[in-house]
């Protein structure tokens, strides 16, 4: 069931039942306990279940367990959702729900698990873009002093055939026409880099 289907709870003198799961305090409504498939949990409510009075609070029900995970646990029983996408947090889970013998919970963290791997999958596939300034490409390769100096190379594809290039240098090219800025041709402020290229012999 969505977590958006599942209405939520409002307390008309039902009685509540609290856990104290590793130090942590959590209290639901006995119910939401009941109507889950935790056999572990039943077991652990109906034994602690007061004679005299079913709405009277009782001592907390210790579990000695991790209470940062028992809070998805707890999440889960009221929504029947897993929230979390850490795979790591989504692994220990699993261990959790098989303690308390929560199938439908193994299940779903399955599911989870699986399209949380198919969505880092497809992030690892998206191609990285890396922006270069032109400037500092320039500084590098007129670098002569360099113990190790940068190259660069351009791939030109064309008709399924590539070609290789050098990157010689960078230089900047003043523009003819008339900066609308300054109302003058061969502006310094209209120059345009480009590319010193070497082909690349193909020969071994």
């Amino acid at each position: 069931m969505n977590q958006s289907n599942k209405p939520a709870k409002v307390s008309h003198g039902e009685d509540i039942v609290t856990f104290n799961v590793g130090g942590e305090l959590f209290t639901t409504y006995r119910s939401t306990v009941l109507e889950s498939d935790s056999t572990v949990l039943h077991d652990l409510v109906n034994k602690n279940r007061p004679q005299q009075d079913l709405k009277m609070q009782q001592e907390p029900i210790f579990i000695d367990r991790n209470g940062e995970l028992f809070r998805d646990v707890i999440f889960y029983l009221r929504t029947n959702h897993i929230y979390t996408k850490d795979l790591a947090k989504l692994a220990a889970l699993v261990k959790e729900a098989i303690y308390y013998e929560i199938d439908s919970m193994g299940d779903a963290l399955q599911e989870s698990i699986d399209a949380t791997k198919i969505q880092q999958e497809k992030r690892q596939k998206k191609p990285r873009v890396v922006l270069m300034d032109v400037k500092e490409m320039c500084k590098t390769l007129s670098d002569t002093k360099a113990a190790h100096p940068t190259t660069y190379k351009i791939v030109e594809e064309r008709d399924g055939v590539e070609k290789t290039y050098s990157v010689l240098d960078i230089v900047y090219v003043k523009d003819i026409n008339t900066c609308f800025e300054h109302g003058k041709p061969y502006c310094a402020c209209s120059s345009t880099p480009k590319l010193v290229l070497a082909p690349k012999s193909t020969e071994q």
